[in-house]
């Protein structure tokens, strides 16, 4: 159960770096804005979505 709720934390650290990625690519070229901004948001529902997992399963083992 452990190793599985490891994978969450690795999937929403990674959906976060590469949320911060994106925003320094955007501070340095603004001209992709579409493409980066649909990454932004992607990988910020990812994020969310494996912090509520983390909770849920969280909660379950108490």
């Amino acid at each position: 159960m452990k190793n599985k709720l490891t994978l969450h934390y690795v999937i929403g650290i990674a959906a976060f770096a590469i949320v911060m990625y994106a925003l320094y690519l955007l501070y340095l070229n603004p001209e992709r804005t579409r493409s980066l901004i649909v990454t932004i948001v992607g990988c910020s529902l990812v994020a969310v979505g494996q912090i509520l997992i983390i909770r849920q399963k969280k909660s379950k083992n108490k």
